[in-house]
């Protein structure tokens, strides 16, 4: 499931997809080169507050053997918002994007929230209209993760980051890229090669 903003479509989603106590490994690294934490927190706070035992799993200090039995624990994952760069970038070098590509392809859920749902996509070049590609100097390449071929552009009813950003956007690269606007209020569901976009 790939959120825009908001958490309203997670529960269904979770529930159709454990059984029991569900237990989430939250991923906050996306967040890691701000100093304002407060939607990561909050995304923390409603999930708890749907009855998840989540826990944290910071990728750029874990080892690649912890970051592998925290998934193999988890009921379902969660990459929370960001800098969309820097969270790829920190995929790259801890070799993290192919572990949990590995357990996604194996079944486990994946909830991925802004910047936590593009870096799934075909590439994120477009994105950095929306966050700075400075803040991950490093990446040598901006091709995401590639689980489908859309690029995911979050907010894009321009609440976040205003309309003529997302205007701008879609004009400079709808023609090299398959686009995925989502409003703060959808989520795009993925299930095998359905797609359908949903409420959140």
């Amino acid at each position: 499931m790939l959120l825009s903003r908001w958490l309203d479509a997670v529960p269904a989603f979770v529930a159709e997809r454990t059984t029991g106590p569900v237990h989430v490994t939250f991923i906050p690294n996306a967040s890691s080169v701000h100093t304002d934490h407060a939607w990561v927190d909050l995304d923390r706070r409603i999930l708890r507050g749907l009855g998840y035992r989540v826990t944290d799993l910071d990728i750029e200090s874990s080892s690649s053997g912890d970051a592998a039995r925290a998934l193999d624990r988890a009921d379902a994952v969660f990459v929370s918002g960001g800098n969309v760069f820097h969270l790829l970038q920190v995929m790259r070098r801890t070799e993290f994007d192919r572990l949990l590509t590995d357990r996604v392809e194996a079944g486990l859920p994946y909830v991925g929230a802004s910047a936590g749902a593009c870096v799934v996509g075909t590439d994120i070049e477009p994105l950095g209209l929306l966050d700075d590609p400075s803040e991950a100097a490093g990446l040598e390449s901006t091709t995401g993760l590639g689980w489908i071929d859309e690029v995911i552009v979050p907010h894009a009813d321009g609440i976040v980051s205003g309309r003529a950003v997302v205007d701008d956007l879609r004009a400079r690269y709808e023609e090299r890229f398959t686009l995925r606007m989502l409003a703060d209020d959808q989520a795009l569901l993925v299930s095998g090669d359905s797609r359908s976009v949903i409420p959140s």
